[in-house]
């Protein structure tokens, strides 16, 4: 018995094998076209860069002090927010995105002249953001608590620039609104005093008043306010795209297993064929 199971299997294999024969001019033909096609799109697409960073965000006062819940009562915050959820929204957000490509002038970076100038006024930003969406990439590295920053495009260096822009954007952004609301906040207090008549809670509001022009000073420094930059980008020295031997590789693997069921699929197809053809013949 096991010698029959053995010599079943011998046949099975010859009858793969015969096959792959009848049918080794269509796989060669499938994997031949497969890889000169990939070598060729390889070949001719641009070469990609990425450049990356990662930064913080600035710690924020865990515990709440006499000065901060003196300061909700009167409905203000003593304290900028700057928290992870919000510098990524930033990030990805039209607004900043469109500050960065106006402020650096970005949209003859991003399209050849001839496009651009077809391009409709109206629709010029648009495309520009949706240009700098597709290879600009903010993630939330949640183990962490970092922010890690990504941007690819044909230049190294201008790769490195974009992340650059947008985090100097970013910083602009975060400073200027903190500024708005401590000056917003202050003229608020300093409203307050001329209708209180305790010396004490004049004194308190007065360093309220005192903490809002504080903020608004540290504001106007920048540097760190609302996060820190762990790693600063750089422009690669290697390009991550395309990578052709790879790509080449995976286009032999993929056609040559694809060819090989196409040719066992003929085979059955003609099997089935010449099953029913004697039934037929019979009828």
């Amino acid at each position: 018995m096991h010698d029959i199971e053995e010599y079943d299997d011998e046949i099975n294999f010859l009858d793969y094998i015969k096959v792959l024969r009848k049918h080794y001019r269509l796989i060669f033909i499938i994997v031949t076209v497969s890889v000169l096609a990939t070598g060729i799109i390889s070949f001719r697409s641009p070469e990609i860069y990425q450049a990356t960073a990662a930064i913080i965000p600035a710690s924020q006062m865990k515990e709440q002090t006499s000065m901060s819940r003196l300061a909700m009562k009167f409905g203000i915050s003593t304290t900028p927010a700057a928290n992870v959820s919000e510098i990524v929204r930033l990030l990805k957000s039209n607004i900043l995105m469109e500050r960065v490509i106006k402020r650096y002038n970005l949209l003859p970076v991003f399209f050849k002249k001839d496009a651009l100038q077809k391009m409709p006024e109206k629709s010029r930003i648009w495309n520009g953001i949706r240009y700098l969406k597709n290879i600009f990439t903010v993630k939330h590295n949640q183990r962490e608590g970092i922010i890690e920053l990504s941007a690819e495009f044909t230049d190294p260096k201008t790769a490195a620039d974009i992340i650059n822009y947008m985090l100097t954007e970013l910083t602009d952004y975060m400073s200027g609104e903190a500024r708005r609301v401590a000056e917003t906040n202050r003229k608020y207090l300093e409203s307050l005093i001329n209708k209180n008549t305790d010396p004490l809670i004049s004194q308190k509001i007065y360093s309220l008043i005192a903490k809002q022009i504080e903020m608004s000073m540290m504001a106007e420094v920048k540097d760190n306010f609302a996060f820190k930059i762990l790693d600063p980008p750089k422009a690669p020295d290697r390009k991550i795209r395309p990578k052709i031997k790879k790509d080449i590789l995976l286009s032999f693997v993929v056609s040559l297993f694809a060819a090989v069921f196409l040719a066992f699929f003929i085979e059955y197809i003609g099997n089935l064929k010449q099953r029913e053809s004697p039934e037929k013949s019979r009828e």
